[in-house]
């Protein structure tokens, strides 16, 4: 008993050396890391998103639109500036975004297509944080260029959607409801003009994945998208209402190219 006791007594001090050793090899290691940190500036974008679905209710004037496909797109392009702190594998950002967008939505109708105009345009307006991790691969004593894959979460304080043919009447609209979680992959350069300072150069394509608003018009209908009733001289009502119910959230995607200068640490 006492021999098995003291095994295990030495176990652990092995252990416990072990363990102190790795970490301060890791901190070692990580300390001797090249760190930077810089600002940059970003052409951002949203070419996709949206919701589309099909005309399911219809009044006694339009039912020739019944089964058609609805389906509203928003689209915006902007500027981001950023503030990024560089571990060599890693880089983690902070920045600010602000874009104007365009939006359409397309309803069709036998052999015709209807291109509407909703109200307002998806122009969001917010911050940024964004965690990439990269591969640094040196060319020359002045030129490195890497692979990079991450995630960003764009948080919309302002703007964002425009009211697609929804009952937009009846779904109140929050900012924040248009954030989304990006997912990054792309390449970038950096080239030295001394031992402290570099250029850094990016470009990354991105899919996101599906807004709150989106999923609140999959989830909320159907909707009343155009027409309404009126009655005639005569007294004669007429219905040529259309209601949608949407089903599917469209892809969101965007590029972004990124150019900034940085300062490094040691």
């Amino acid at each position: 008993m006492k021999k098995t006791t003291k095994l295990f007594g030495i176990a652990a001090l092995v252990a416990a050396f072990a363990t102190t050793g790795a970490g301060d090899a890791h901190a070692q290691a990580f300390a001797q890391l090249p760190l930077s940190f810089g600002i940059s500036t970003s052409l951002i974008s949203d070419f996709g998103g949206g919701v589309s679905g099909r005309v399911t209710e219809a009044g006694n004037m339009v039912d020739h639109w019944l089964g058609n496909e609805v389906y509203w797109h928003g689209s915006y392009a902007g500027f981001a500036s950023s503030i990024f702190l560089d571990a060599h594998f890693v880089q983690l950002s902070f920045g600010y975004f602000s874009s104007t967008g365009s939006s359409r939505t397309r309803l069709g109708g036998g052999p015709a297509t209807y291109f509407g105009h909703p109200l307002g345009t998806p122009s969001p307006t917010g911050i940024e944080i964004g965690l990439l991790g990269k591969f640094p691969v040196e060319l020359s004593p002045r030129i490195t260029v890497f692979p990079l894959a991450g995630i960003a979460y764009r948080i919309v304080v302002t703007g964002g959607a425009s009211v697609p043919l929804t009952s937009y009447r009846e779904l109140n609209f929050d900012p924040l409801d248009s954030s989304a979680l990006w997912f990054r992959l792309g390449g970038g350069m950096d080239f030295s003009i001394n031992q402290n300072v570099f250029l850094r150069g990016s470009l990354s394509y991105g899919l996101r994945l599906r807004t709150r608003w989106e999923n609140d018009v999959i989830n909320n209908g159907p909707h009343w998208v155009s027409g309404d009733t009126f009655t005639n001289q005569v007294g004669v009502t007429s219905d040529n209402r259309r209601f949608v119910t949407y089903d599917n959230a469209r892809l969101g995607h965007g590029v972004d190219i990124t150019i900034g200068i940085g300062f490094r640490l040691n």
